[in-house]
């Protein structure tokens, strides 16, 4: 029939839809074509705002007689009450509707396929006056970068009133010693963390907007680089905890956040044969669940996590456990949970690190969260567990983005917390949207295949999955739950937060009638007389301030220039700082009487404060007022000296007839860019009109008088003689145009307006053609012949620290120097021989210096001295210039040929050699190159005054980089000599055969070693990476093994040679320990290798280890033994414990101390590599 109809409902995820079908068509085919749609069908209970996003629907006819010949239409669309269909009116015309044709099939019926891909569960579509303290009772967190995980944690943790409680009780509003009251909350003081924490909690319970968490992140000691780097939400929850936990010693709150949160497990090792067994009590404040287990298949829920994290595992064969008084015995080690807290925290290790593609990815397989978790199999009298909260990560590993999912009173009711968004959510929402997994794609059925496929449909990964779980035990959600009434639990806090609120609301209306002002800063001519050389307008002395209304028009302005200057106002126009959109100058641009302020306030901010909105306008005067300098901001008025003529009538100004130009003037004899002033004439007049009415030679005139600049030729001073005259328009910073002075100023040739700036000169001699460097000079000279020449001298003059290194300088990595010292370094303190020549303050050392002085390494510590260069200098005139100024005496460089046969070559780099990353010379990528390509290629550094800064360090090696420095089919290896406390004690360059093996390298090393390094005997060689052992060499592995093999810069990439002072004896190992910063888990620093035999006791390697390296008792009795790698994260080995009592393959023994110089690395502040911190 013609009657539309309606398929049966269909279920993907909670998306219940089904197919609208109209066989003669809708109204708007004009019942000519066939029409289907897909309708949703929202299963009861859900909020009339419902929408489904993103949904991705097909909808086929399907031809009976041939299924290639199937209409299939794809779309896209949001479902919601508002957009409840979407389809298309034109399938197929109803007069082509026959059994014939293949549409129609039996009973003439019509045969339609619909399928719906659904990205995620049902969301909510608020309105413009939606309010989610009405709709929820709660409100949102604010992002300020990439703060999701942070806004998701504490969410979960303000819905614990428990915890909430606690924070609120915590009295940190006492009067200080001196009966102040303790300062928080203003622009220059830190709160507390608690302060801090409390506020945003107290917010969150009673604003009714999403709340700041400014306050709270600066508490942490956090910059604008924390705010937008994401980290793992879960670690943050474990370092808040813990920073509480110690601001809390002592109070009567003591201990309350690990009752809340705190558990108890067991670690046990239980002998099969023998009565022997060995446990350990630990606690946690959460538990990490694997989604795919240590055999590698997936688990599914979890009671399997669970099952799995305790299961027994067996030490027998070669991994038999040493028990004391035992020898070695077969056993089982496992965990076994002792108590669960109030609170549970499960974290699902989503985020694996793949041993084939060795790099982190994440786990979006399906794993299943009950909302009732029965742990009694697990602990005594651990009982039932309710879903709480759901913290979901959605994206991958690199990048993604948090929200929270939260039960606030454990009934049927889920609200969503995305940061500052805050919607009522449904169960499957909350829940069972976030298993993971992988959902089925929209696919063509009827797609001819050339071979036999499956009929599965694509899929693709569910990327948004619960990533922390929070469960209540039942039988304490009540007290866990309840909301804390803070007048009751710490009235002192709500009124200082009552406070605050009330301060913030006092600077938002000061801060919203300061938008309605704007500060002028009236400059006038004697301002920019006052500025030599190039200026822009950004650094404009300031003149006269003047705040007025935004709204009000310039002629009122000029009535306060009248005040100023005392001139009659119909002579004065003004001209306001704009930025012309064609060649992005920023240039004075005319303002009429009737203008309004605000239309030429700058859009980027003001000139001067970004705080407060100002405008710089230059106020000119007619033609004969003249006006005195102006000293120590006091601005003299004008002076009337033109005659009977009267002054012109600006406040009649045309641009379209009139042109304000700055004039300056450049003497070439004294080198120097002095400003003249303003000067107005008409556009059909050429430039020669200021030369012929003398303007120009009679304000050049106090210069001359004073010696600033040469006298003037007679030929100049004569106003009829134009020709003696060179003119350039200062087009913008450092760029010159010569333009004609006798053409009139409104030609298309010189394309002027009102508020460019011009420059007069004396006319240049020929330029030399040939710049480069003469005979005898260590770089070249180029002429200053004109204003041109003068702004591309600007333009290339850079000052270049330049640092000289010593080749032999030992390693300086991640701050560290091998010397023996492990210790924090010493405070900086000045040197006596570090005071400046003219008896200036001293240098402080900085923490690199004093752990290069501190070496037994005998080497010359790195000078610096600034240079002044020019950026069109090539490579070799840097290296020529850097000889000269430090002396170099056997430096082989073009303007200093030694033909001495100990004759050294200049390396360049952008950092330190033997320190940084190991950048290669500056030298090996080409020899043509000059110093603005250097410069184009350094690190990117904060600019300091504008201006990239530019860093070059050198050093002096004994042969020539490049193809042409070595001898053919050899190689140069830097080696570096280590005693057996794991200090560098020397250095040397090898030159071998490239087709040689590690043995030679070690015969050449042998003979270069000298007495008073401790080195004796046999060597080994090796090579060490990140902190870590990269390889041990045999030593008949060929040279090309080696990592550091074709390196350029053999400083930093080199063999570490070293005594083979371990000769292993019957089943010993050799092992390596290396150093682990406590606070960023980062290797540092050269490991350590040392033997050790199976099974023995951690304190004894620990003790040999502090032997071995001579460290003090002082500052190893802080030292730890960790355990890394392995299922159980990081374990600290007690002393009685076997160091190999877990043979995982991928475990490894570190010694965890404080890193001696933790703020120096770049990769320690790096936004990629910084480790979360609370400070």
């Amino acid at each position: 029939s013609g009657e539309k109809a309606r398929s049966e409902p269909m279920v993907v995820r909670n998306f219940r839809f089904q197919i609208l079908v109209f066989p003669a068509g809708t109204v708007s085919a004009g019942g000519a074509t066939v029409s289907a749609f897909v309708e949703a069908d929202p299963p009861e209970g859900l909020d009339p705002r419902w929408v489904f996003s993103s949904v991705k629907y097909q909808v086929a006819l399907v031809n009976w007689l041939d299924y290639r010949r199937t209409i299939i239409k794809t779309d896209t669309w949001s479902f919601s009450r508002d957009g409840i269909d979407r389809g298309w009116h034109d399938l197929v015309r109803c007069a082509e509707l026959s059994q014939e044709s293949g549409w129609l099939g039996p009973e003439n019926s019509l045969l339609f396929r619909a399928c719906c891909c659904v990205r995620q569960a049902d969301g909510f579509l608020p309105g413009n006056d939606y309010n989610p303290r009405k709709e929820t009772g709660f409100v949102g967190l604010m992002n300020h970068g990439a703060t999701c995980y942070m806004n998701g944690l504490l969410q979960s943790l303000f819905h614990a009133g428990e915890f909430r409680r606690i924070v609120y009780s915590i009295d940190c509003d006492k009067p200080q010693e001196d009966g102040t009251d303790p300062k928080d909350g203003d622009e220059g003081g830190n709160p507390t963390l608690i302060q801090a924490l409390q506020k945003v909690f107290y917010n969150l319970q009673t604003s009714d907007a999403a709340v700041n968490c400014k306050e709270l992140m600066k508490s942490f000691g956090w910059d604008n680089m924390d705010a937008f780097t994401q980290h793992d939400a879960q670690e943050l929850n474990r370092i808040l905890c813990d920073r509480l936990e110690e601001q809390m010693k002592g109070s009567d709150q003591d201990g309350t956040i690990k009752r809340l949160f705190e558990g108890e497990m067991e670690n046990y090792i239980e002998c099969l044969d023998v009565e022997y067994t060995s446990t350990r009590t630990e606690t946690f404040y959460d538990i990490q669940l694997n989604i795919k287990s240590e055999k590698g298949h997936d688990l599914h829920n979890i009671e399997e996590s669970l099952r799995e994290f305790t299961a027994d595992e067996m030490l027998d064969g070669d991994n038999l456990y040493e028990a004391e008084g035992h020898g070695r015995q077969r056993a089982k080690k496992g965990i076994r949970f002792l108590r669960f807290p109030p609170v549970l925290n499960l974290q699902l290790k989503r985020f694996h690190f793949d041993m084939e593609r060795m790099d982190m990815i994440k786990l979006n397989s399906r794993f299943e969260i009950p909302r009732r978790l029965d742990l009694s199999s697990h602990a005594p009298g651990a009982g039932i567990y309710l879903l709480h909260s759901v913290v979901v990560h959605s994206g991958d590993v690199n990048s993604g983005h948090y929200y929270a999912y939260i039960r606030p009173n454990l009934d049927d009711k889920w609200v969503k917390f995305d940061d500052d968004n805050v919607t009522p959510c449904s169960e499957y929402a909350a829940v069972e949207d976030n298993f993971g997994g992988s959902d089925p794609n929209v696919w063509n059925y009827f797609e001819p295949r050339s071979e036999f496929r499956s009929t599965e449909p694509p899929k693709r990964p569910r990327i948004h999955n619960a990533y922390i779980l929070v469960y209540i035990r039942e039988d304490s959600a009540a007290d866990v739950l309840r909301v804390p009434d803070p007048m009751e639990v710490n009235r002192r806090m709500v009124e200082r937060c009552n406070a605050e609120v009330r301060l913030a609301e006092q600077r938002r209306r000061e801060k919203l009638e300061s938008q309605s002002k704007v500060r002028i800063n009236l400059i006038f001519e004697p301002h920019l007389v006052s500025m030599p050389g190039f200026w822009d307008l950004a650094h404009i002395p300031a003149g006269h301030s003047v705040k007025m209304n935004r709204d009000q028009t310039a002629q009122e302005l000029i009535v306060a220039a009248e005040t100023v200057l005392q001139a009659p106002q119909a002579h004065l126009v003004c001209f306001s700082v704009h930025q012309r959109t064609s060649n992005r100058q920023v240039r004075f641009s005319h303002m009429p009487p009737n203008a309004i302020l605000r239309d030429h306030i700058p859009s980027t901010g003001g000139q001067f404060e970004s705080s407060d909105t100002s405008l710089a306008v230059l106020c000119v005067a007619a033609k004969g007022f003249e006006q005195a300098g102006w000293k120590e901001g006091i601005i003299p008025p004008v002076k009337w000296t033109g005659g009977d003529s009267g002054p012109d009538e600006l406040s009649r100004w045309d641009d379209g007839k009139f042109l304000m130009l700055i004039v300056k003037y450049f003497c070439r004899q004294k080198v120097k860019l002095v400003t003249l002033g303003c000067f107005y004439l008409p556009r059909d007049e050429t430039l020669a009109t200021m030369i012929k009415e003398g303007w120009v030679s009679e304000r050049l005139r106090p210069y001359t008088d004073s010696g600033e600049i040469a006298p003037l030729p007679a030929q100049m001073l004569d106003p009829k003689s134009d020709s003696s005259w060179d003119c350039w328009e200062e087009v913008r910073e450092r760029e010159m145009r010569h333009v004609s002075i006798k053409k009139p100023a409104k030609s298309e040739q010189l394309q002027l307006m009102s508020g460019d700036i011009i420059v007069w000169q004396q006319p240049a001699p020929p330029a030399e053609k040939d710049v480069s460097a003469k005979s005898g000079e260590v770089v070249p000279v180029y002429a200053v012949n004109t204003v041109a020449d003068l702004a591309e001298h600007h333009l290339n003059s850079i000052d270049v620290n330049v640092t000289l290194h010593d080749r032999r300088q030992p390693l300086l990595v991640d701050g560290v120097v091998m010397n023996g010292n492990y210790g924090p370094i010493r405070p900086p303190t000045a040197t006596q021989d570090s005071k400046t020549k003219d008896g200036g303050a001293a240098q402080q050392e900085t923490p690199e210096e004093i752990a290069l002085s501190l070496s037994r390494v005998k080497f010359t510590m790195p000078t610096a001295r600034e240079l002044k260069m020019d950026l069109r200098w090539m490579q070799v005139h840097v290296t020529n210039f850097i000889a000269q100024e430090f002396s170099l005496k056997r430096a082989q460089v073009p303007a200093n040929p030694t033909g001495d046969d100990n004759a050294t070559f200049l390396w360049l780099f952008n950092s330190a050699p033997s320190s940084g990353q190991g950048e290669e010379p500056l030298n090996s990528v080409t020899s043509r190159a000059s110093l603005k390509d250097i410069q184009r290629a350094a690190p990117y550094v904060s600019p300091a005054g504008g201006r990239k800064p530019l860093n070059v360090h050198a050093v002096e090696m004994p042969f020539r980089l490049g193809p042409d420095g070595l001898e053919a089919g050899t190689v140069a290896i830097g080696v570096r000599f280590f005693d057996s406390t794991v200090s560098e004690v020397g250095s040397e360059v090898v030159v071998l055969s490239a087709a040689g093996t590690v043995q030679d390298l070690l015969v050449q090393a042998s003979a270069l070693v000298q007495a008073d390094w401790g080195i004796s005997g046999s060597l080994r060689a090796l090579e060490v990476a990140d902190g870590r052992l990269h390889k041990l060499h045999r030593p008949t592995d060929p040279l090309r093994s080696l990592a550091c093999f074709g390196k350029s810069n053999i400083l930093f990439h080199c063999v570490r040679v070293e005594a083979d002072v371990d000769i292993l004896e019957g089943d010993q190992q050799l092992v390596e320990v290396y150093h682990c910063d406590r606070s960023s888990q980062q290797a540092f620093g050269h490991p350590l290798l040392i033997k050790a035999s199976p099974g023995e006791k951690a304190g004894t390697l620990k003790a040999r280890c502090k032997d071995r390296l001579r460290v003090p008792e002082a500052e190893f009795k802080s030292w730890r033994l960790v355990r890394a790698g392995t299922r159980q994260g990081r374990v600290h080995l007690k002393d009685d414990e076997p160091w190999d009592s877990d043979a995982h393959p991928d475990a490894r023994i570190c010694l965890e101390h404080v890193h001696p110089n933790p703020t120096s690395s770049f990769a320690r502040t790096s936004r990629y590599n910084k480790p979360l911190t609370i400070k």
